[in-house]
């Protein structure tokens, strides 16, 4: 490569195969490329997470054979895209370095770099102090591959192997030169804020919080407060970074906030907490809480966390709520107890339950983390879900994703392991098997290709008239000239066009219970719910519901989103 001073380094997010209209920057790589530049070497982002293009495409239009070093953050769903991009790169320039870290690089390291000759190094766990050693030392490669938290294919047979390779025959099935794990990052207060910008291939949406309690739409922005989490759920993927927690001063919290309020010229009044679990120390989230009202009393703010910890710190939630908490992503996840078990939460569904309404009592909304199925998923599982999202208050809950959702096997968690034994498989680690084909009774299966089958033919539909009536609703002043009556109504429709996908869900789980005889009698169409106050077709409901908000004044405009608050 020569003698370089300063190298072009490019860091990469690879597309996960799907448009998502709330994409975000990728965190991540932003803490690696302000770390980066803060010891002098600037660095080029590129986002292409939610593009649909072709990898090979995307590499060439944007260039990427051009830099010295290419890092690529990949998950499970963005692997195939990566290694597509580096091979390309590898074509055209034999000398740049390609270094793959995240999730699923971390997960399978040694794996990675037997059957896939384009890639260099894998940086494990996380990347800060790997990458800043592996840039500074890139005049001596030779010298590079000591690096802790790194993982390379040995030149000339030096390595070691630890015999956990492929078995597929792959790769050049060299030894590997596995270096000791890198300790965590212990101050995180002191890496500077991910202050990075990429080149996106569809660009980023304005992050927005409508705050019902104001009754206006705030700018927000988002914030990582803390890394990992103590807790060893089987199917989650923070798991193979490690379960050390590790949070940052609430100043830092709030210096942060600022700093891109004048960065990016945005008066930014809710922070999206994107922390795997902000709740770990109530009493750390009561000191962010009051240090963020403190610099800006309208500052509002959201977060996730488990159910248990909502219990066990009832006490703390009252004050966050008076300091600006509007809502928590709360880890649900299912009803059922033999789900509950798998899934290693360590609750019961009568923790769940209770943790509901405890923050409805408090009025503190609730974003829903669930998953429907899994592979061993029952009608009985099915029907404890669906009750529980009845009884609990979910009907009115939007969006509808979480009735659609089911278990995704990522690389490197336990879940993924307890079915390769229960189905007696081995899992391609390149590959995330589907999580709609694995289902083990045949009833289940066809509950679910049939409720994809609705999502797809009805859902964007829904939400489409959902959206238009809600604005219409919001826009409505006391000067309409909307007749009564049909205010009235839209108000109606609205609420059905809400339980539209819960009614149709519940019927076509009392139709597999009986063994199909309406879906097999009359298809899809049989199943489709009659909502409302008059009992109407939802082709019908739906039609009317945008007709009233035409009448009402309001066109609906491409993109445009309800006041939900988390859109």
């Amino acid at each position: 490569m020569g003698t370089l001073t300063r190298p072009a380094i490019a860091f990469v997010n690879p597309s996960v195969g799907f448009s998502d209209r709330r994409k975000s920057k990728p965190i991540g790589l932003a803490y690696i490329m302000a770390y980066l530049e803060r010891a002098g070497f600037p660095s080029s982002g590129f986002d292409f997470g939610d593009s649909e293009d072709d990898a090979v495409e995307l590499a060439a239009l944007y260039g990427l054979d051009r830099f010295d070093v290419v890092g690529f953050s990949v998950y499970n769903e963005s692997f195939r895209a990566a290694v597509a991009m580096a091979e390309w790169i590898r074509s055209r320039r034999p000398e740049c370095l390609i270094v793959l870290g995240g999730p699923h690089a971390t997960a399978v390291h040694e794996h990675i770099l037997r059957r896939h000759p384009c890639v260099d190094v894998v940086v494990r766990r996380e990347g800060e102090e790997a990458m800043l050693e592996l840039v500074r030392g890139l005049d001596d490669r030779a010298g590079l591959t000591a690096i802790k938290g790194t993982t390379w294919r040995a030149p000339d047979g030096t390595g070691t192997s630890s015999g956990t390779g492929d078995s597929d025959g792959n790769g050049d099935g060299g030894d590997l030169l596995v270096n000791a794990d890198r300790d965590f990052v212990p101050d995180l207060d002191l890496i500077p804020f991910p202050d990075a910008e990429f080149t996106s291939h569809s660009g980023y949406p304005d992050l927005t919080y409508y705050d019902e309690v104001q009754g206006r739409l705030k700018a927000a922005l988002t914030i990582c407060s803390s890394r990992s989490c103590p807790y060893d759920c089987s199917f989650c993927g923070v798991l193979t970074i490690g379960r050390k927690y590790r949070s940052r001063e609430a100043e830092r919290v709030v210096a942060e906030l600022l700093h891109f309020r004048e960065r990016h010229g945005v008066n930014y009044e809710h922070v999206y907490f994107s922390d795997a679990n902000f709740f770990v120390s109530p009493a750390r989230a009561l000191e962010v809480a009051e240090a963020l009202y403190e610099a800006d009393p309208q500052v509002t703010f959201s977060f996730g966390t488990r159910v248990n910890q909502i219990l066990k710190a009832a006490e703390v939630l009252p004050r966050l709520k008076e300091r600006g908490l509007r809502f928590i992503e709360l880890g649900i996840e299912s009803a059922s107890e033999p789900v509950l078990e798998r899934l290693a939460k360590h609750v019961k569904p009568e923790v769940n339950v209770a943790a509901v309404r405890l923050l409805k009592r408090l009025g503190i909304e609730i974003s829903l983390d669930f998953i429907m199925l899994d592979p061993a998923t029952t009608l009985a599982d099915i029907r404890a879900n669906t009750e529980f999202l009845r009884e609990a208050g979910f009907y009115d809950y939007v969006p509808h994703d979480h009735l659609y959702t089911a278990l995704v096997l990522y690389e490197g968690t336990p879940i993924r392991d307890f079915y390769a034994r229960r189905f007696g498989v081995v899992f391609d680690p390149d590959e995330l098997p589907s999580p709609f084909t694995l289902f083990e009774l045949p009833e289940v299966q066809r509950f679910s290709d049939t409720l994809r089958a609705f999502r797809k033919q009805w859902q964007d539909r829904i939400d489409g008239a959902l959206a238009q009536g809600e604005l219409a609703l919001a826009s409505i002043g006391d000067d309409t000239d909307l007749p009564r009556a049909s205010h009235a109504r839209l108000q109606l429709d609205v609420v059905s066009l809400r339980h539209a996908p819960n009614l149709f869900t519940e019927r076509l789980l009392e139709d597999a219970e009986a063994g199909f005889p309406l879906l097999d009698g009359g298809g899809l169409e049989a199943l489709l719910p009659r909502p409302g106050h008059d009992r109407v077709p939802l082709h019908d409901l739906i039609e009317r519901t945008e007709a009233t908000a035409r009448e009402a004044g309001f066109a609906q405009t491409p993109g445009a989103v309800g006041p939900h608050g988390r859109d």
